[in-house]
């Protein structure tokens, strides 16, 4: 839906309080609750090629008690045509304007809840951690986002929208071993990310 709102802060503002030098960083979370103060909605089809604006995400892995990661497929009935067939770790997406609060903080939070029970059935999530920012500059669509990277365990995950989706466990052995060229790059990320947390 590129006729949608969605949260966006200026590349110049990010820049001040950010100084990115790598795909993953770990700022702290209150210098992220900054950025969030300077952020406000514009129209998707406005700002999908704009790099002088970033696109706030919420981008959260799942694992549960045995350390086990959801892993996610999304299939060729999904609308993001670069993403048909590729692997996920990560669930999230564009915080909208039916996510806004008084404080901005909740904005990004009501964002992520509703991002993620959109697209799955979750059962008591134990935590929810805050590891980092993903931020890629290898091509033109990772250049007009910022992924906030968040681990969460769960008691069980399953996809709600199984047309575009497809999900199972895996454990973090076989992630290892697993060729992760057909997972999207944020993905890619943030697996090296979280292995060295």
């Amino acid at each position: 839906m590129m006729n949608e709102s969605v949260w966006v802060v200026e590349s110049a503002q990010l820049f001040n309080l950010l100084k990115f030098e790598a795909p993953f960083q770990l700022f702290p979370f209150p210098l992220m609750e900054k950025v969030f103060q300077k952020c406000f909605f514009k129209l998707r089809d406005s700002v999908e090629s704009d790099e002088s604006l970033k696109q706030i995400i919420p981008y959260v892995v799942f694992i549960n008690k045995e350390n086990d990661v959801f892993l996610v497929k999304r299939t060729k009935k999904q609308s993001e045509k670069r993403l048909h067939e590729k692997l996920s770790v990560g669930i999230g997406g564009h915080i909208n304007p039916s996510d806004d609060a008084i404080q901005p903080t909740m904005t990004f939070f009501n964002g992520l809840n509703r991002e993620i029970n959109e697209e799955m059935h979750i059962k008591n999530i134990q935590r929810l951690d805050y590891k980092g920012v993903i931020y890629d500059t290898e091509n033109s669509v990772s250049r007009v986002h910022l992924g906030l990277l968040f681990l969460a365990q769960a008691e069980s995950v399953e996809i709600k929208e199984t047309e575009n989706f497809s999900g199972r466990w895996i454990s973090t052995n076989d992630l290892k071993n697993m060729d992760i060229s057909n997972m999207e790059t944020w993905s890619q990320i943030a697996l090296k990310a979280l292995e060295k947390l």
